[in-house]
């Protein structure tokens, strides 16, 4: 069974509401993982007033309670290992808070050590911007199966929100399948305003830790709080590691094929419209080379998209 069938057969909604967030290693080396929760309105007006009650006046951030810094940190006359009780207990009731609501949710996770050693700089795609896409697929296959739309809201990075609205815009855009089930805008909210995108924030940290205790330099079980929310059967984790990224390694020679020579045409690109290599150009280049391929080419890099989620 696909995951979305297993989050559609576990989640009632009409209209549906996305939120999501991204969580990081602490080097920001090993994993990244971006994660989508999806509910009716319904629901997520229930967890929310559940979550208020249970955090009170603090932004919830699930990093720094595990780890007792920022908000969670001990002050000064407090009993460290007390504090540290405190916070572990305040986390495993948040787990369970979303655990036993009607909300669902799917994320992504890298292993970025594979992928940088598949494919070094300056060949490595940018972290966030490809998890990021498999959750918004995940979230338009969602819709489609419930014949419904989504309308998504993540939590805000000036790094990268604007190049992930212009992703958004591009798929929806160019798409009929997309157009149809994700709605017009994509929205980013700081997470320290918005208990959603806290909420949200736990799963993306559960996944990133899923893969981080598999690829980390040490291997760890499966936490206990991710069990939780995976045995409601409403929570669906996918990781990519070196077999992946190997895989798609292999198949470069296919892929180079069917997309043309890139990096020559982008260079062409900049210099007929007088612009700088960035990012933003970049994503912008590769829509307008997609749009002026064949309609039978254009299908095989679709195709080659959604195999590889490049």
């Amino acid at each position: 069974m696909c995951v979305q069938s297993q989050l559609c057969e576990r989640v009632s909604a009409i209209m549906f509401l996305v939120y999501g967030d991204e969580s990081l290693d602490e080097t920001q080396s090993r994993v990244c993982a971006v994660a989508g929760l999806v509910g009716a309105e319904m629901a997520w007006d229930l967890l929310e007033q559940r979550w208020k009650q249970l955090h009170g006046i603090i932004p919830f951030h699930a990093n720094h309670c595990e780890s007792d810094q920022g908000d969670y940190a001990p002050a000064p006359n407090d009993d460290p290992n007390q504090k540290h009780k405190q916070n572990q207990e305040l986390y495993k009731a948040s787990v369970i808070l979303l655990a036993e609501s009607e909300i669902g949710g799917f994320a992504s996770a890298y292993d970025l050590a594979a992928q940088k050693s598949e494919f070094p700089p300056p060949m490595a795609p940018p972290v966030y911007y490809q998890p990021f896409v498999d959750v918004l697929q995940a979230m338009r296959n969602f819709a489609a199966e419930r014949d419904d739309m989504a309308e998504l809201t993540f939590d805000s990075r000036v790094e990268s929100e604007h190049n992930a609205g212009l992703i958004y815009a591009n798929l929806r855009e160019n798409s009929p399948t997309w157009r149809e089930r994700l709605a017009e805008k994509i929205s980013f909210v700081s997470s320290r305003t918005n208990s959603r995108i806290q909420i949200a924030d736990l799963f993306a940290r559960e996944a990133m830790k899923a893969l981080d205790n598999q690829v980390g330099p040490h291997a760890r079980p499966i936490r206990k709080s991710l069990k939780c929310l995976q045995d409601t059967g409403r929570f669906v984790v996918v990781g990519f590691g070196a077999n992946y990224f190997r895989a798609v390694k292999a198949d470069m020679d296919n892929l180079c094929d069917i997309w043309g020579s890139v990096p020559q045409d982008y260079r062409k690109w900049l210099k007929e419209r007088n612009r700088q290599d960035s990012l933003t150009n970049y994503f912008q280049f590769l829509q307008w080379h997609i749009n002026n391929m064949p309609k039978e080419k254009r299908d095989c890099v679709s195709d080659q998209l959604n195999r590889y989620r490049l």
